[in-house]
């Protein structure tokens, strides 16, 4: 055994390690590690299935913010699956069975070089329904309007596809306290986003994640904003659609964020609390 070496944050990656390991073994995949895996906020950890090495992972801590993020490196797709389930289910990232009929999004907002960009992926179980990205003319309002324009566009489409309930996972925290009143829409954007949702026929449930902590799902919805402020300041809005799924018909963009349905309208309570927004 190597001799202990001093790295910043050891105690938190080695219990997050341990976490993992002890789950996986229930599944007959083994974990390994020693003293000379840990680096700096970082932990190295080999992968073996029934004595066969499978590849790596990279365990990450963010003390910050207090989150992990896990990279995989892992030959076998059985057990890379495997383990990116178990990731999930220890950090409360489990998604809803199709079974349930409820489809999962997952929204975020970036803006880069003076374009924002947004991006949306909808799932229904494990199936990729749609993946949803585009630029936002108006950019005054930077990565805030990609992040509520990712949201209005789930929606949008999930009012075309009849959808009777979504969860939509976010990162950005305005986009639920908007709409529950513990933040209060003081600028025109997010007033009509308060408005907007105010017409959404489709049920909706709430869930915050953090960002950039190894949730792929999570990551596919960044990735496809960032992708989005990469175009062409002149490009028109435009919704991209993944292979062999439901299709996604283009909408123009007009100089509002929104664009109202007239049809299927129902009411929600909002409150008005104080904000720092």
């Amino acid at each position: 055994m190597s001799e202990m070496k001093m790295t910043v944050c050891r105690i938190e990656l080695q219990k997050k390690t341990l976490e993992l390991q002890n789950e996986l073994k229930k599944q007959n995949i083994d974990v390994f590690f020693d003293n000379d895996s840990f680096r700096d906020y970082l932990v190295r950890i080999s992968v073996s299935s029934k004595g066969i090495f499978e590849g790596k992972l990279s365990l990450y801590y963010k003390p910050s913010k207090k989150t992990y993020s896990l990279k995989r490196q892992i030959t076998n797709p059985k057990t890379n699956s495997i383990i990116e389930s178990t990731w999930n289910k220890l950090n409360d990232f489990e998604t809803y069975s199709s079974d349930s009929g409820i489809f999962e999004a997952f929204v975020d907002g970036s803006y880069i070089s003076g374009v924002t960009g947004y991006g949306a992926v909808i799932y229904l179980g494990d199936e990729i329904k749609a993946e949803l990205s585009g630029s936002v003319a108006d950019t005054q309002f930077r990565q805030f309007g990609g992040e509520l324009k990712s949201v209005i566009e789930t929606l949008k489409w999930c009012s075309k596809n009849n959808v009777k309930k979504v969860r939509i996972n976010y990162d950005y925290e305005g986009i639920e306290k908007f709409t529950n009143g513990k933040w209060k829409a003081r600028n025109s954007l997010s007033m009509e986003y308060v408005n907007f949702l105010q017409t959404v026929p489709t049920e909706i449930e709430w869930r915050h994640v953090k960002s950039h902590t190894g949730n792929t799902k999570n990551d596919r919805a960044d990735f496809l904003a960032k992708k989005a402020t990469q175009s062409s300041q002149k490009t028109e809005n435009t919704h991209e659609t993944a292979p062999c799924v439901l299709s996604v018909v283009p909408t123009e963009f007009s100089s509002s964020l929104l664009i109202h349905p007239t049809t299927n309208v129902r009411k929600n309570k909002i409150k008005k609390t104080k904000s720092n927004i």
